[in-house]
């Protein structure tokens, strides 16, 4: 047995809040199932999935010794075990730049409280540089590429972006998939905004058109790709540098296998102070797929699925869903003849 610092997330904030202290005890199923010995439980400040951090999961240091655990439930269940299945899968491929998962269970004083346990590591929170970041993104897409385990599109259990469920059905045809993680994406923005009469008629040209005519040529004829570990949340508070290694750790991911290019549409977004130097960081190493003078409509249209997340997030402010919308009006004229029109 060794002492180590761990991360821990749960599933209702209230029970934990943004303010733990010394003082606060750890449910007993977190110690036993990870047979550790609780030597301190420190605030480490509100998850950074986003900024509705009385909505997400409280994170906290934890000083314990080794881990294991696992149980069932529903949706703060499938939460937790989408975040361990995921970052397992993470850890596996990158162990050097993602935060060992340990466990994952309920509260054995509270059933409907779920945890998910990982080493915990101190890091600086800024914008990694793009040459460092990337290095590691790429080298995990060349990795896994071609890896999933069943050859398809999608992922083996529900992984959420903040609090949203994916859609991770698996599917033979990326262009189907992401069409049904779109369709997902768009359910759950509705509910935070309404129905509207031209944002209607825009997903229904997005879904004939615009999906069609831009991810299709990816696997026709002498074009093919091959699905790839995608982590789906590389926004910067995400990727940071860990301060005692200086290694960039990358976390929180929602995994699905993809395109791979797919996990660069939230690079695109003027909010996260990324895109082109790590898109062009990201070219150099790992290409564009064909065709590459669709690319920037391809990233558009990924970016797109981000917009709406954040849209949804934020219920109460309309500026990210007249973005949207502002983009999908631009694809949608630029291809109204869709996939058979070209």
């Amino acid at each position: 047995m060794f002492e180590e610092t761990s991360t821990l997330v749960a599933t209702k904030p209230s029970s934990l809040g943004g303010s733990a202290s010394s003082s606060q005890t750890l449910d007993t199923n977190v110690i036993l199932g990870i047979y550790c010995t609780l030597l301190a439980l420190n605030a480490h400040g509100a998850d950074r999935v986003s900024p509705l951090s009385a909505a997400l999961p409280a994170r906290v240091k934890v000083l314990s010794v080794l881990p294991s655990g696992s149980k069932s439930g529903d949706e703060g269940r499938r939460m937790m075990e989408g975040s361990f299945e995921s970052e397992t899968l993470f850890y596996h491929y990158s162990p050097s730049n993602v935060p060992k998962p340990l466990a994952w269970g309920c509260w054995q004083s509270d059933p409907d409280m779920w945890f998910y346990l990982s080493h915990f590591h101190d890091m600086v929170d800024k914008v990694p540089e793009p040459q460092e970041f990337v290095s590691v993104i790429a080298q995990i897409h060349k990795d896994s590429m071609g890896n999933s385990p069943t050859g398809k599109y999608g992922f083996q259990v529900s992984t959420h972006l903040a609090y949203i469920p994916n859609d991770n059905t698996w599917q033979t045809s990326w262009e189907v998939w992401f069409t049904q993680a779109m369709r997902q994406m768009f359910t759950v923005e509705e509910k935070a905004h309404g129905k509207d009469e031209n944002l209607e008629l825009l997903k229904e040209a997005l879904y004939a058109k615009v999906i069609p005519r831009l991810l299709r040529p990816l696997e026709t004829g002498a074009n093919s790709i091959q699905p790839t570990l995608i982590h789906s949340d590389l926004w910067p508070g995400n990727c940071m540098t860990d301060k005692n290694t200086g290694h960039i750790m990358v976390f929180d991911s929602c995994a699905f296998w993809g395109h791979n290019e797919a996990d660069l549409g939230s690079w695109r977004a003027l909010r996260y102070k990324m895109g082109r130097p790590f898109f062009n960081e990201y070219q150099k190493k790992m290409g564009v797929s064909e065709p590459k003078a669709d690319w920037d409509d391809r990233n558009a249209l990924y970016a797109l699925r981000y917009d709406l997340l954040v849209s949804a997030l934020f219920a109460k402010d309309g500026t990210f869903r007249e973005m949207a919308v502002a983009e999908m009006q631009r694809l949608v004229d630029k291809y109204p003849r869709g996939y058979e029109g070209e």
